[in-house]
């Protein structure tokens, strides 16, 4: 079993090997460790929270890390300045597909492959390759079906239980995800229809919060959700084919902000809006991760474009999802009104 932090895990490679890629997401609320918030410096509330957890009980044969935002960066070095108990490793991948990038990507990926079997003791071959592929796929298309429900003309599953059903998948064997993802249905709903943009939501408190309200999220473009890579996987009888697919994979993919331009942001914004339906967008940004911040200004332009209002609350502390959440919800109302 290996913990994961972050979202550029390509699942498939770690099955291939017979370990089980557990992710680990944080929460708004909890209990933060005052030496692990030192420890990260600036980082924001989430990644102290995953750290508190972390030094307190891995909970796992390993860890993995991304190297997809700095406070995930930041928490790498801190679990290796404070030596983990478990083997630890950082996976980094760019994100401009160049020549020079591709090949350091390809000898990351090699990388994680050789770590992940070393931690469970097996051989990477053709047969777990083929496995892994289609058990993943298979989470990849109950994902289709989630979506399919959630963007339906009277949708049939709640953002919420959806949020939470990528939460469980993320951390279950394929087959039991699979079963965990076809569960998030919901009565056909006909409400107002709501997109979900900035940082990445680490349990469902908030989209709990806007459908109480009377939203319902159909979408969203943080990595905890719809930008999730879960459920994807490539072909090929050798390590290195199944590594150049990945590859394609990983860089046909929008990232999250701190990895990935504005515009290619705030064109995933609009795309996602468009397949969807929504109506109104909302994004709310941690205080400790700025990133998306760069990104509003483009994106308020974009679903503009589209008639759609873009309701932000920015610099969300610890403890302050909820009272965010009800912000967003008052502001959601009154242009409903309006």
């Amino acid at each position: 079993m290996i913990t994961v932090v972050g979202g550029d895990v390509p699942r498939q490679l770690a099955l291939a090997a017979s370990a089980l890629p557990r992710r680990l997401f944080g929460s708004w609320d909890g209990p933060i460790d005052p030496e692990a918030q030192e420890l990260l410096g600036s980082a924001d509330a989430v990644a102290a929270r995953i750290l508190t957890r972390l030094r307190a009980e891995p909970g796992s044969d390993a860890i993995v890390v991304c190297n997809d935002s700095q406070a995930h960066l930041r928490l790498f070095y801190a679990l290796r300045a404070i030596g983990s108990s478990v083997p630890l490793h950082l996976i980094d991948l760019p994100r401009s597909d160049t020549p020079p990038a591709r090949a350091f990507a390809r000898a990351a990926l090699h990388r994680f492959a050789t770590f992940c079997s070393e931690v469970a003791g097996a051989r990477i071959d053709s047969d777990s390759l083929a496995a892994a592929a289609s058990a993943e796929r298979e989470v990849g298309d109950a994902l289709q079906r989630l979506r399919a429900r959630r963007r339906a003309a009277r949708p049939g599953c709640t953002g919420a239980a959806a949020l939470d059903a990528y939460a469980a998948a993320a951390t279950l064997p394929p087959r039991e995800a699979v079963t965990r993802i076809d569960d998030a249905t919901s009565a056909p709903v006909d409400r107002r229809r709501v997109h979900v943009t900035g940082s990445s939501h680490p349990d469902a408190t908030v989209y709990t919060i806007l459908e109480r309200s009377g939203c319902l999220v159909v979408s969203e473009d943080h990595d905890t959700g719809d930008g999730a890579l879960l459920g994807s996987a490539a072909a090929g009888d050798t390590l290195d084919t199944v590594i150049e697919g990945l590859l394609g994979i990983h860089f046909a993919r929008t990232g999250g902000s701190a990895t990935t331009s504005s515009a290619a942001r705030s064109a995933l914004t609009r795309e996602t809006v468009l397949a969807s339906g929504a109506h109104s967008a909302v994004a709310l940004i941690r205080r400790g991760d700025e990133a998306p911040l760069w990104d509003l200004p483009e994106q308020r332009a974009e679903l503009e474009s589209l008639g759609l209002a873009l309701h932000v609350q920015t610099g969300v502390a610890a403890g302050d999802a909820v009272a965010a959440g009800e912000a967003l919800s008052a502001s959601l109302r009154l242009e409903e009104v309006r």
